[in-house]
């Protein structure tokens, strides 16, 4: 992100927290020592990026998560849903009818 004359102070400390949480995430992920990180963390971490992103969408509307095409793998991606899915109590039926909700 370049930051701007318009671009909020808090908004710009994000962008170098993000940076740095992506270097200890690479190297803690390379180490190896993905299983030392707690368990409250990366919820933290999940709500954190869950929160940014419904708030985003608040205000501009509906739209696509900003993954890259190279950022998850299909593994990462799947572990990832099947938690939110049985962490929210919901089922496979559930999340089909609310996927085309807004289109």
């Amino acid at each position: 992100m370049t930051a701007d004359t318009t671009t909020a102070p808090a908004v710009v400390e994000l962008d170098g927290l993000i940076a740095r949480l992506g270097e200890l995430t690479a190297q803690i992920t390379a180490e190896e020592r993905g299983a030392e990180v707690s368990d409250e963390q990366i919820a933290d971490v999940l709500y954190a990026a869950a929160r940014l992103f419904s708030a985003k969408t608040d205000r501009v509307g509906k739209m696509s998560w900003p993954i890259r095409e190279d950022a998850l793998n299909a593994t990462e991606t799947v572990v990832l849903v099947t938690a939110l899915l049985d962490a929210a109590d919901v089922n496979l039926f559930d999340m089909a009818i609310w996927y085309r909700r807004a289109e």
